[in-house]
């Protein structure tokens, strides 16, 4: 990891945004009954939540181990995103952080749970948030912002290299059970 590397970061997560932005506003360009401001907004809304900071969780978990950490893009992942988004649904893999200096297996385990984790509170926070909402089209926006945070939070953590459920895992089955059971129960109350 060099210091080009970094200093690109800025530069990799608003690229990465903007795509993914993108990405899944095309993918539900005709899901919405409140037309394009709505499906920019919560797309806007979801590349942020679900993916921006679920990313920087991982990187400020890493780095308070003193692991250099840092998000690097990868293009052909924005390619594959914005390509299948045409379809109406999307592959979406933009990048990742990158991790050194973190050997322990607590320590690498954890830091792959803090992205779900952060996930699943941003869930639970646009899921209230919409509740206490009284204007229709806000609730609507809070409430998808929330179903994909618990989406992301529990496919992330499905069990198989290299997403996060693969370390936390090999880490401690029983983090594991609990955490996959609790994303899988905000998936099937609020997803499905």
């Amino acid at each position: 990891m060099d210091g080009h590397d970094i200093s690109n970061e800025e530069k990799d997560i608003a690229v990465s945004v903007i795509a993914l932005t993108a990405a899944f506003a095309i993918a539900n360009r005709f899901r919405s009954p409140y037309g394009p401001f709505f499906i920019l907004a919560v797309s806007f809304l979801v590349a942020i939540t679900a993916f921006l900071m679920h990313e920087l969780s991982h990187r400020y978990v890493a780095r308070s181990y003193g692991g250099i950490a840092y998000f690097k893009m990868w293009p052909t992942g924005l390619f594959l995103a914005l390509a299948t988004s045409i379809f109406g649904f999307i592959f979406a893999a933009p990048g990742a952080v990158n991790i050194g200096g973190i050997y322990r297996k607590d320590q690498i385990g954890k830091t792959a749970l803090a992205g779900p984790a952060m996930n699943i509170f941003l869930g639970i926070l646009f899921y209230g948030m919409a509740f206490f909402t009284l204007i229709p089209v806000v609730s609507a926006i809070f409430r998808y912002v929330a179903e994909m945070n618990f989406w992301f939070g529990f496919f992330n953590l499905i069990p198989i290299p290299p997403l996060d459920g693969y370390k936390v895992f090999t880490w401690d089955l029983y983090v594991y059970i609990v955490s996959i059971a609790i994303a899988l129960v905000f998936v099937v109350l609020f997803v499905f």
